[in-house]
């Protein structure tokens, strides 16, 4: 069976080994503890070659995705972020900052390993709300490219039309949602492709998601 070598990153050093004792075994073993993200970073400077890191983000959230950015350019591991909820800011900051996960501290041990493995498999695990079109974009495209958004702003109703894409929400369920005719979604979802130079519903998600913008369950 092959093994995974897992560096945690978290602050709180009774949790920490919590999670270390719950994930260690089967095919993950635990092999550095690190307090910040500056730790583990000199860790891996000073030779620790982990193959998977999980970041638990404390109360400073933003400074703690901000160090899963300095990891990223630090490491080829995988990268996963364990949250105390699924915040959307954090959620976009941690895509940004090119997290392959983002997971909640309260999902079930099973839930966890599985997500676990799955990323180690290459999978992009985030909330539902999202994970369909980013694990498709994910396997298409391994590491995708930013999307560079043309000149033109995107008006108030067509970043409506992506927020209420990144809840999942079909061309039929937005226009109930926006109080619009499905023709008119339509309308708007082609000039939206055509200002962030996006070829689909998937690259239009990503983009989304990379700029800070959250789900709309209703308007």
């Amino acid at each position: 069976m092959k093994t995974w070598n897992v560096m945690l990153v978290d602050h709180d050093k009774l949790f920490s080994a919590a999670l270390g004792t719950l994930i260690s075994g089967g095919p993950f073993r635990v092999c550095h503890h690190a307090a910040n993200a500056d730790d583990a970073q000199a860790a891996i400077g000073q030779g620790v070659e982990p193959d998977l890191i999980v970041v638990a983000l404390g109360e400073g959230a933003g400074e703690d995705v901000g160090g899963v950015k300095r990891l990223r350019g630090a490491t080829g591991a995988r990268i996963v972020v364990l949250a105390d909820a699924i915040a959307d800011r954090t959620l976009s900051l941690s895509l940004k900052a090119g997290a392959d996960a983002y997971l909640n501290k309260s999902m079930s041990s099973e839930s966890l390993l599985r997500a676990l493995q799955l990323v180690m498999l290459g999978e992009v695990v985030y909330p539902t709300h999202v994970a369909s079109l980013l694990i498709a974009n994910a396997n298409e495209h391994p590491a995708p490219e930013r999307i560079q958004p043309t000149n033109n702003e995107l008006s108030k109703r067509e970043v409506q039309i992506l927020r209420c894409l990144l809840a999942g929400q079909s061309n039929k369920a937005i226009a109930r949602n926006l109080h619009i005719t499905e023709s008119t979604v339509k309308m708007h979802f082609k000039n939206v492709m055509r200002k962030i130079n996006a070829q689909n519903r998937t690259q239009a998600a990503v983009w989304a998601i990379q700029n800070g913008l959250s789900p709309l369950m209703s308007a």
